[in-house]
Formats: C-alpha cells, structure tokens, sequence
C-alpha cells in the first residue's frame, strides 16, 4: 500500500503532458495556436488529466473554452476538415476527424439545478465556474494549451492533492443530491482506482443512497451509469458495494444479491477470460452479462421491469431475456446423459446470444459443479464451431429434385443440416444422396 501511495507521488509530479502521445501533443499545441488566434483561453479538461497526473492510458480529448465553444468548434471542423455535430443546449460539440479521432468541444460554463436529478440549466462562465460544477476533486483539474502558457495545470479545488492522498471527494455538500448519479461514479472510481471515499464524501453518499433521488432519473441516465460501472475490468466489488448499500432496489425494487446470485457474479470474470481466449472473434457485451448474472435467480416479471426501467435496446432485452428458464433448461439437458450428438447440442442452444452461453457457463462455475462445468464447455466448444454450417442445397434444389413445394421443405433441410452437423454428409454430392435417399424411403411407405 505504501509503495503504491509513493508510486503514486511520483507520477503526479512530472508534466502532465509529458506521456501523451505525440500525434495528440500536437494536435493540442495547433489548437491551443488557433485559440489564440481567437483571443480564447483554451483547456484540456476531464478525466484525461486525471488520467495523465496518474499515468494511466486515456486518450480521450474533452477541451472547453472560455468563449464561443461552439464557433471555435466549427474553426477547428474547417481547419482539419472534421465533421462536427453540435448541442446547443449544452454549448457542446464533437467532432469526427478523418482519421477516427473525437473530440469535445464546450463552452466553459456554470450549471444550476431547479430540482435534484433533472438535467441542469447551463449558461457561459469562466473556467473556475466550470471547473467548480464537476463531480470529484480530481475531475476538477485543467491544463491550460494556449502557447504562453501550455500545459499548465489549473487545480482550484485540490485534485491533485487528494489524488496524492488518494481520495474521492466531492466538491459541495449537495453535490449527489443535484445529480445523482455520481453516486454510481463514486463506486465505480473507488474500486477501478482502489481510492477510499473522503469522510464527509462517505455521509453524504451513504445519506443520498438511502434517499429516492436516484429513482427520479430517467431510464438512459440510470442505464448508462450502470452499464459504465458493470463495463469496469473487473465490476464484481462494485456491485458488492452496490449491495451493500441498497442501490439494486432502484434498478427492481425485488433485484437483490443472494448467495446463489453473488457465486455466479464472482464467476463472470474467469468465465470471460476462457471465453474470449476460446472464442476471439466473439463480439460480447461484457455489462450485459453482469446484469444477466444479477438477474439469474429473478422471475421474468423482474427482468421485464429492469429492462423497461433501463430502457435497454432491443438487443439488450434480447440478451437479458434469454438468460431466464431457457439457460437452466439447457443446462439441465446439456448435462444429460442423452446428448450424444452434435446436433442435438446445436438445437439446444440454437439462437441463444453469445452473452447468454458464458452466463451458462458462470451459473456452473464452482468447484463442486467442475465435471459439469467441463462437460458444458466441451458442449459449447463443438456448438460454436457448427452454429456457421449451412446445407449446400437450398428449397430451389430440392424442387429441381422433383419435391412438391410444402412444409416438408422444412423438414428434409432440417434432418440435412443435422447430417451435416454430426458428419454424416460433407459435399453437395452428399446432401444430394441423402435426399434422394429420403425421397425413396417416403416412395417406399405410399
């Protein structure tokens, strides 16, 4: 712990540029010229220099502007032919530049709050003003990129201290209740960065947890923070601490963490690590499964409630829904003695998302489940591989075979895409010697 804290002094007293990519160094130094060109002061702002002062890799460039933002956000679009997308109502813009990057753009401004968790009314400040509307000490930092003074760190409320001290701390008492969900940011950087909540940050987090603010947020701004906690490296801490202090309530009020819920969220993260070392190229939706596991012993009726309060999108649903009987229905069939073919595996899991086949795997993922958990994994290792297999011949074949057109169709290609799943067939020729065969078995019976 000691040398950590120690570590940590001395990455903070270095240039906080001095890390940053070279290709971004630049960019920041040209923009910092065209601000000045403007007579504008110019700041690299957010989690980015936090980030830097810890040296930690955060290459997402956020810079506000005390003036215009938006009119130096069209400047910079013209200079570097990027593409620029606006909010008027918060002075923002991001831009598109050609070679992927992004980058935010905003007016430095002050934010006010007519009632606790609604969005803020903004208008133009100065950069103290912008900087004293942020969530954490250490997300209250600026470094300055206009030329005469580039790279200067502008730290009113003691970020870099607390960063020493490694500390969360808000910067007002009513910070949580006019938007509540840094209560959720709270959580998320105390365990990403192992930081401990300053003492009055700790009683006024745990005074807003057991208040409803959080329930007068709306669906996407509950949605984002949780899924951004739940896409943590590792989230299985945070959600303990979301436990502990009641939080699920506001996501279901019947969402709880029990045993038998906690031992397949503890299990998420080496399931993962087997599946993406198994399986690559398989695009999953690592927040979702930590839902889908805090959802695993819940009735439909809750997972149809979290996904309406959420306001998850159709594939979401999707996923959140397939992680219910079906998984414990083909866990207990993939675990039968009966399954001896591929095919029959195949039909089992047909159609279930990849997130749902690596929460199967967590909900058996303990020592007392070892033979089972194997067993499902060599299940899943000969489905992944035949969920891409498609039959050579299509219905227009078996018409030019002389088949009738009818719900039989359905049936022959069924029966040979099984043929080809268990290696019973393996050419067209094959596929074609396996219909004729069963014309002439349907011939023989008439």
């Amino acid at each position: 712990m000691l040398q950590w804290h120690a570590m940590t002094h001395r990455m903070i007293q270095e240039s906080p540029l001095s890390h940053f990519p070279q290709e971004r160094l630049s960019l920041l130094r040209e923009l910092g010229s065209l601000a000045d060109e403007g007579g504008m002061s110019l700041y690299l702002v957010g989690g980015v220099v936090r980030d830097l002062l810890l040296k930690r890799e955060n290459w997402d460039l956020d810079v506000s502007v005390e003036g215009d933002g938006i009119a130096f956000a069209r400047l910079v679009a013209d200079h570097y032919g990027a593409g620029v997308a606006v909010f008027e109502r918060f002075a923002t813009a991001r831009l598109s530049f050609p070679d992927g990057l992004k980058l935010d753009i905003a007016t430095t401004r002050r934010e006010s709050y007519a009632q606790p968790a609604v969005l803020p009314t903004v208008r133009p400040a100065s950069i103290e003003d912008d900087l004293s509307r942020r969530d954490f000490t250490f997300n209250a930092m600026a470094l300055r990129l206009n030329s005469k003074h580039f790279g200067r760190l502008l730290d009113p409320y003691g970020g870099k201290r607390d960063l020493r001290a490694r500390t969360i701390r808000v910067l007002h008492a009513g910070s949580f209740q006019d938007d509540p969900t840094r209560v959720f940011r709270a959580i998320r950087f105390e365990q990403r960065f192992g930081f401990r909540l300053e003492r009055i940050t700790s009683r006024l987090l745990v005074k807003a947890a057991s208040m409803n603010l959080i329930q007068r947020l709306s669906g996407p701004r509950l949605r984002n923070e949780i899924l951004l906690l739940l896409a943590e490296h590792d989230p299985v801490h945070a959600i303990a601490r979301l436990t502990r202090l009641k939080l699920l309530r506001f996501i279901h009020r019947s969402l709880s963490c029990t045993k038998k819920v906690k031992r397949v969220v503890t299990a998420v993260p080496k399931t993962l690590a087997w599946w993406t070392r198994r399986f690559p190229d398989s695009v999953i939706d690592r927040p979702i499964i930590y839902l889908m596991a805090l959802l695993t012993e819940s009735r439909p009726a809750v997972s149809a409630g979290v996904i309406r309060r959420l306001a998850l999108s159709r594939r979401q649903a999707k996923n959140v829904s397939a992680g219910g009987s079906r998984l414990n229905r083909a866990i207990r069939q993939l675990t039968s003695k009966d399954i001896v073919r591929p095919s029959q595996v195949y039909h089992i899991l047909a159609d279930l998302p990849d997130e749902a086949l690596v929460l199967l795997l967590a909900k058996q993922g303990n020592v007392q489940h070892r033979k089972r958990l194997n067993l499902l994994k060599r299940h899943l290792v000969v489905y992944m591989k035949n969920k891409v297999i498609e039959t050579a011949l299509t219905g227009q074949d078996l018409q030019a075979m002389g088949l009738q057109p009818g719900p039989q169709y359905r049936t022959i290609l069924g029966k040979l895409l099984d043929a080809r799943i268990d290696g019973v067939v393996a050419t067209e020729a094959d596929e074609r010697a396996f219909v004729r065969n069963r014309l002439d078995l349907v011939a023989c019976d008439t």
